[in-house]
């Protein structure tokens, strides 16, 4: 819950506007998870039971980087 609090919040928000959070909240006593599907059709997956909010923040923004990485390399090479 600490985690999409933190998603959720309008700074963060406005750094992308392309991205969608879907909340899907269960009580049915299953582990918590948080399933981000990326643009490219590329998926993470956190098991939130074995996880800190701080640890799966820094494991999605080191998913973007490396990204957001790979990307800037793919058009440097087209130049």
């Amino acid at each position: 819950r600490k985690f999409l609090g933190y998603i959720n919040h309008k700074r963060i928000q406005a750094t992308n506007r392309n991205c969608e959070v879907m909340a899907d909240v269960r009580h049915d006593g299953s582990e918590p998870l948080v399933d981000v599907m990326f643009a490219d059709g590329d998926r993470l997956i956190m098991k939130g039971a074995n996880l800190t909010t701080i640890e799966m923040l820094m494991a999605l923004g080191s998913r973007c980087n490396a990204k957001e990485l790979k990307e800037e390399q793919k058009s440097k090479k087209k130049s």
